[in-house]
Protein backbone atom coordinates (compact mmCIF):
# COMPACT_ATOMS: atom_id res chain seq x y z
CA UNK A 1 0.00 0.00 0.00
CA UNK A 2 3.03 2.81 1.24
CA UNK A 3 4.59 1.60 -2.49
CA UNK A 4 1.46 2.54 -4.01
CA UNK A 5 0.71 5.80 -2.15
CA UNK A 6 4.53 7.13 -3.07
CA UNK A 7 4.42 5.79 -6.45
CA UNK A 8 1.36 7.93 -6.93
CA UNK A 9 2.30 10.92 -5.07
CA UNK A 10 5.95 11.09 -7.58
CA UNK A 11 3.22 10.99 -10.84
CA UNK A 12 1.52 13.96 -9.66
CA UNK A 13 4.99 15.86 -8.59
CA UNK A 14 6.15 15.23 -11.76
CA UNK A 15 2.97 16.16 -13.53
CA UNK A 16 2.86 19.55 -12.31
CA UNK A 17 6.40 20.17 -12.78
CA UNK A 18 6.08 19.76 -16.19
CA UNK A 19 3.04 21.37 -16.54
CA UNK A 20 5.02 24.93 -14.63
CA UNK A 21 7.95 24.27 -17.08
CA UNK A 22 5.66 24.40 -20.12
CA UNK A 23 3.93 27.56 -18.72
CA UNK A 24 7.57 29.33 -17.97
CA UNK A 25 8.04 28.14 -21.56
CA UNK A 26 5.01 29.88 -22.90
CA UNK A 27 5.61 32.78 -21.28
CA UNK A 28 9.26 33.33 -22.34
CA UNK A 29 7.64 32.98 -25.94
CA UNK A 30 5.03 35.91 -25.12
CA UNK A 31 7.55 37.73 -23.85
CA UNK A 32 9.73 37.78 -26.57
CA UNK A 33 7.21 38.28 -29.76
CA UNK A 34 6.41 41.17 -27.44
CA UNK A 35 9.65 42.35 -27.56
CA UNK A 36 10.16 41.99 -31.58
CA UNK A 37 6.72 43.68 -32.34
CA UNK A 38 8.75 47.35 -30.66
CA UNK A 39 9.66 49.68 -33.58
CA UNK A 40 12.62 51.01 -34.46
CA UNK A 41 12.39 55.01 -34.93
CA UNK A 42 14.71 57.50 -35.84
CA UNK A 43 14.81 60.97 -34.20
CA UNK A 44 15.10 63.82 -36.78
CA UNK A 45 16.20 67.07 -36.60
CA UNK A 46 14.56 70.25 -38.52
CA UNK A 47 17.00 72.59 -38.89
CA UNK A 48 16.35 76.59 -41.00
CA UNK A 49 17.06 80.28 -41.41
CA UNK A 50 14.38 82.68 -40.56
CA UNK A 51 15.43 85.79 -42.94
CA UNK A 52 13.60 89.22 -43.95
CA UNK A 53 11.89 88.55 -47.32
CA UNK A 54 13.19 91.83 -49.00
CA UNK A 55 16.67 92.45 -47.62
CA UNK A 56 17.80 89.01 -47.20
CA UNK A 57 18.96 89.57 -43.60
CA UNK A 58 19.10 86.82 -40.85
CA UNK A 59 16.23 87.40 -38.00
CA UNK A 60 17.19 87.18 -34.55
CA UNK A 61 14.53 85.71 -31.99
CA UNK A 62 11.88 84.87 -34.31
CA UNK A 63 9.50 81.96 -32.58
CA UNK A 64 9.52 78.61 -34.20
CA UNK A 65 6.64 76.62 -33.13
CA UNK A 66 5.96 73.15 -33.75
CA UNK A 67 4.39 69.86 -32.17
CA UNK A 68 3.13 72.15 -29.71
CA UNK A 69 6.98 73.52 -28.25
CA UNK A 70 8.65 76.85 -29.41
CA UNK A 71 11.90 77.14 -30.53
CA UNK A 72 14.12 80.07 -31.37
CA UNK A 73 16.11 81.45 -34.18
CA UNK A 74 19.37 82.31 -32.42
CA UNK A 75 21.38 85.65 -33.63
CA UNK A 76 22.31 84.73 -37.05
CA UNK A 77 18.66 83.59 -37.72
CA UNK A 78 19.64 79.80 -37.49
CA UNK A 79 16.89 77.14 -35.59
CA UNK A 80 16.83 73.79 -34.77
CA UNK A 81 14.05 71.73 -33.29
CA UNK A 82 15.65 68.14 -32.39
CA UNK A 83 13.80 64.63 -31.56
CA UNK A 84 11.13 64.41 -34.09
CA UNK A 85 9.56 61.20 -35.44
CA UNK A 86 9.41 60.99 -39.59
CA UNK A 87 5.97 62.45 -40.64
CA UNK A 88 4.62 65.68 -41.59
CA UNK A 89 4.64 68.62 -38.93
CA UNK A 90 2.93 72.01 -38.74
CA UNK A 91 5.63 75.50 -38.15
CA UNK A 92 4.49 78.42 -37.27
CA UNK A 93 7.20 81.59 -37.39
CA UNK A 94 6.26 84.85 -35.95
CA UNK A 95 8.32 88.21 -35.41
CA UNK A 96 7.00 91.12 -34.02
CA UNK A 97 6.33 93.58 -36.78
CA UNK A 98 6.36 90.90 -39.46
CA UNK A 99 3.73 88.55 -40.69
CA UNK A 100 3.52 85.11 -39.30
CA UNK A 101 3.60 82.42 -41.08
CA UNK A 102 2.38 78.73 -40.97
CA UNK A 103 4.23 75.69 -43.18
CA UNK A 104 3.91 71.78 -43.30
CA UNK A 105 7.62 70.66 -42.88
CA UNK A 106 8.91 66.87 -43.55
CA UNK A 107 12.56 66.74 -41.99
CA UNK A 108 14.86 65.33 -44.06
CA UNK A 109 18.24 64.33 -43.61
CA UNK A 110 20.47 67.50 -44.10
CA UNK A 111 17.85 69.90 -44.87
CA UNK A 112 17.81 73.12 -44.53
CA UNK A 113 14.45 75.14 -45.12
CA UNK A 114 15.04 78.95 -45.94
CA UNK A 115 11.85 80.96 -43.86
CA UNK A 116 11.26 84.31 -46.18
CA UNK A 117 8.93 86.74 -43.85
CA UNK A 118 7.15 89.98 -44.53
CA UNK A 119 7.46 93.10 -42.56
CA UNK A 120 3.40 94.44 -41.78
Amino acid sequence: MKTLFILTLSLFVSISASADTDSKKSAKTNEIESISSVENVTAMQIFGVVKDEKSNETLAGATIVVDGKKYYSDLDGNFSVYNVKPGNYEMVVELISYEPITLVVDPVKNQIININLHQK
